[in-house]
């Protein structure tokens, strides 16, 4: 038994950037047994032609990130600027339970598929738009890439050294976050529906979905009306690789360094309390380094963090694909077909996480639809 197999979605989510989180969004509904219908232009979803490729074979049916976004789905490709090819997509979106689009604003309602349009042919359907800042506003028709809506959600500014350039993350972290709210408001809107029997229309704002994430250092500024800093915790060397590490507490202060068999830099009164502390960050660190170096990062992780120490270790992808922890949860799919991919993003006991066929080639369901 699947959890979501009641449901059926339909995928119009295109492109490289909001397109990924409309299929993030999808792949969840997936991945939980709804029948999800991928629709593609004839020419198909530039998401194609973006790598990694498995067996480094470019083709266009490949892409690992069109791999990974689309398994569990089945594929039909509709040129919607024909009237036979409008009327198809109208169909399939009138016998939808969810309908995600990652088009401009009005573009759906110009094709006669607006939440209006479709609520007229299915009161119960749930309309998912994902768009660079959302249906309203002053800034609603701007398009914007990976990095603009990083940057505009207020996460770059917190992120790199104090005395340096705002930072961005690597990777598609903006994609991701809206995918997984755009499924979270998805969810929210069935539940609505089961309790009324009324669909609703879900704007999802890549920008604001950021800024949700970036909550706790907006709230320090608006209750202390102080201006929030840029800075992260050090990541320092150790005997193979990188830990974070962050001492709050007087007693974890003084376990760490009983851990280092160095006593007296734990009693030292120049480093008494944690302001002390904060002030000579630096000459901590120089103390710090030739005692880390003589530790591996599993060692460290295992023995500071039973002392209440806040560290983590550094794990390159080739560590974390073969993560004892991970392997143990299965947290990985690994087959020939797919290559190795990440798993499920929670876990359900009773109705559990399932990978279905892989991602469809181009078209390969027209003949069902």
């Amino acid at each position: 038994m699947t959890a979501l197999s009641d449901l059926r979605v339909v995928d119009l989510s295109v492109g490289v950037f909001e397109g990924l989180a409309g299929a993030f969004c999808a792949k969840m509904f997936g991945d939980f047994g709804a029948d999800v219908i991928k629709v593609e232009p004839p020419e198909g979803d530039p998401a194609r032609k973006l790598g990694p490729f498995l067996r480094h074979n470019p083709d266009s049916d490949t892409g690992g990130m069109f791999r990974y976004l689309n398994t569990n789905k089945r594929g039909v490709t509709v040129d919607s600027d024909f009237a036979d090819g409008l009327a198809r997509l109208r169909d399939l979106c009138s016998a939808a339970d969810v309908v995600v689009e990652t088009f401009a604003p009005d573009h759906v309602r110009s094709l006669g598929l607006g939440y209006d349009d479709l609520a007229e042919m299915n009161p119960g359907v749930v309309l998912i738009s994902v768009t660079p800042f959302g249906q309203t506003g002053p800034w609603r028709d701007y398009q914007a890439t990976e990095l603009v809506e990083y940057a505009a959600s207020g996460q770059s500014y917190v992120n790199g050294s104090p005395d340096r350039e705002p930072l961005k993350e690597p990777g598609d972290e903006s994609c991701f976050q809206a995918g997984a709210c755009a499924f979270l408001g998805a969810m929210t809107a069935l539940a609505h529906r089961d309790l009324t029997g009324e669909g609703q229309h879900v704007d999802v704002s890549m920008q604001e979905a950021g800024a949700s994430a970036f909550s706790p250092q907006m709230l320090g500024a608006m209750h202390s009306g102080d201006p929030v800093k840029r800075g992260s915790t050090p990541l320092l060397p150790c005997k193979d690789g990188f830990v974070s590490l962050n001492v709050r507490h007087d007693a974890t202060w003084e376990y760490m360094w009983l851990f280092f068999d160095d006593p007296d830099v734990a009693h030292n009164p120049r480093y008494a309390t944690t302001a002390d502390r904060r002030r000579h960050a630096a000459e901590i660190e120089e103390m710090l380094l030739p005692h880390l170096a003589r530790h591996t990062m599993e060692e460290l992780f295992h023995s500071l963090a039973p002392l209440r120490l806040l560290i983590g270790m550094t794990l390159t992808v080739d560590r974390l694909l073969v993560d004892p922890h991970l392997e143990e949860r299965d947290f990985f799919v690994r087959s020939d077909s797919h290559g190795t991919m990440p798993g499920a993003p929670f876990r359900m006991s009773a109705t559990p996480w399932t990978l279905r066929p892989e991602a469809p080639v181009r078209g390969q369901y027209d003949a069902d639809f």
